[in-house]
């Protein structure tokens, strides 16, 4: 039997969307510093990419795993592309 969303297209969707907030770790900070102290900017892109997560993606997490999965997947991506962004971000300033 076929299943509903098939593993690449999951896979694909999922190195997207963490691309994504890696993007916006790095370039919506930057936008709002000039507005708004760096800290609440990073707040406002944590919070941002975190939501481009829930809505793109959690739904079909929680259709292939259970809670604790989950959070330890979530935790283990958000984490990464946090920690990813900050270096990308140290790089380009460093240059």
């Amino acid at each position: 039997m076929r299943s509903r969303h098939p593993p690449l297209r999951f896979v694909a969707t999922n190195v997207v969307v963490w691309v994504a907030m890696v993007a916006i770790l790095i370039l919506l900070p930057d936008a709002l510093e000039r507005w708004v102290p760096l800290q609440v900017a990073r707040v406002i892109g944590w919070c941002t990419g975190c939501s481009v997560w829930v809505v793109a993606v959690e739904p079909q997490w929680k259709a292939r795993v259970g809670p604790i999965a989950l959070f330890a997947v979530q935790f283990a991506l958000w984490v990464s592309a946090a920690l990813v962004a900050i270096w990308i971000s140290e790089q380009a300033s460093l240059n």
